[in-house]
């Protein structure tokens, strides 16, 4: 009995180091670039660590050009700030949830491509279409 209480032990360690391992690397790879750090493809990344419904889920779910933008904001880790539920993970501004009713349109889309208050630009990294559907997705979050 003790020799399987031992392996349980042993192996909730090696789990709990393994957590806090990843953990640590998630936040130390931070916002990225388009496929920079670990996300290798949106398949990957849309799977890893989240729920079906994430991130973010809503009634728009079933809209394809939402579903593009949820994919982009997973694969350039838009969730290490924002959250995978837009609910913000490094203070209340990087909370996304009703973005639409305190930004315009074209204020998100600046936001995306110019960064700004800790957040960095990604007119470099997103194609003017990508940021149009990431700020059309937001512009949505009321």
């Amino acid at each position: 009995m003790r020799r399987i209480i031992g392996d349980v032990t042993s192996t909730g360690r090696l789990l709990a180091c393994t957590l806090l391992a990843a953990a640590v690397m998630a936040a130390l790879t931070g916002c990225g670039g388009k496929n920079g750090g670990a996300a290798a493809s949106p398949g990957a990344a849309g799977t890893a660590g989240t729920s079906a419904a994430s991130p973010a889920a809503t009634q728009t779910e079933s809209n394809p050009a939402f579903v593009k933008a949820q994919e982009l904001f997973t694969v350039n880790k838009c969730i290490s700030c924002h959250g995978v539920d837009l609910e913000g993970k490094v203070g209340p501004k990087t909370n996304l949830q009703k973005v639409g009713a305190a930004m315009s349109k074209e204020q998100i889309a600046a936001q995306i491509a110019n960064g700004g208050g800790g957040m960095p630009a990604y007119k470099t990294k997103l194609s003017e279409d990508e940021i149009g559907q990431l700020t059309d997705w937001l512009s949505s979050k009321k």
